[in-house]
């Protein structure tokens, strides 16, 4: 049998770096790193409690289903980065926000 704690614990570490890593980056793509590994984190929150319910396929087609719409919004964050660099030369979060004017 297998200690889910551990998995939970390891999920609650990866979280706060993850929130770490969001909140002291500038760099836009920096940041959607760090949200990946924010959605990673609950991914195996997810999949550890579908494991402890009775029906542990419930939890892996919820996983898939939400992987499949990370990647949808890796794809878009990504070409808005590209689209900023493009247009302001630089994906810095602040600098981007001073130039509203």
């Amino acid at each position: 049998m297998f200690n889910y704690y551990a998995f939970l614990i390891l999920a609650s570490f990866v979280f706060a770096i993850g929130v770490y890593g969001l909140l002291n980056r500038r760099n836009m793509l920096r940041m959607l790193l760090s949200a990946e590994v924010i959605f990673n984190s609950v991914l195996l929150f997810l999949l550890t409690f579908s494991a402890l319910s009775s029906s542990p396929s419930t939890g892996g087609v919820i996983a898939l289903l939400a992987i499949g719409i990370a990647a949808t919004e890796v794809g878009v964050i990504v070409s808005l980065a590209v689209l900023m660099f493009r247009l302001k030369d630089t994906v810095d979060v602040y600098e981007i926000s001073e130039q509203k004017g």
